[in-house]
């Protein structure tokens, strides 16, 4: 089993960029987010050590990163966290609460029901 690696809210955008456009500099990342560059560093550096983002150098002063956890893999632990959490690892209950909460139309639900049946059949 691969080792949880934990992307809390202020380092999720950084990720976001690098999902979109894998290998590029902190300047490149920085200009596509509000905030400042000790910040963006701090964080990037925080990545780094729990090896969510890898780092290569492109020479002393400037480095290239890339995600090291695919957002596939990052969206997968969410959802059995949060799943376990909430719903205590119950999807049946999780997708009740969605549908008597959310107020799904009754063609959207049955969109929803011919999805998870063709789901359910492969």
């Amino acid at each position: 089993m691969q080792k949880k690696i934990t992307i809390n809210d202020s380092e999720l955008p950084i990720m976001k960029v690098l999902w979109q456009q894998d290998g590029i500099t902190s300047p490149e990342i920085l200009s596509q987010l509000r905030g400042n560059k000790s910040t963006l560093k701090t964080l990037l550096g925080r990545l780094v050590s729990r090896s969510a983002v890898r780092v290569e150098e492109i020479n002393q002063r400037n480095y290239r990163y890339y995600a090291a956890v695919s957002e596939e893999e990052y969206i997968a632990g969410q959802r059995r966290s949060f799943l376990q959490k909430v719903f205590d690892g119950s999807a049946e209950k999780m997708l009740l609460n969605f549908v008597r909460e959310e107020n799904i139309s009754p063609e959207d639900l049955q969109g929803l029901i011919e999805q998870i049946t063709e789901v359910g059949q492969k």
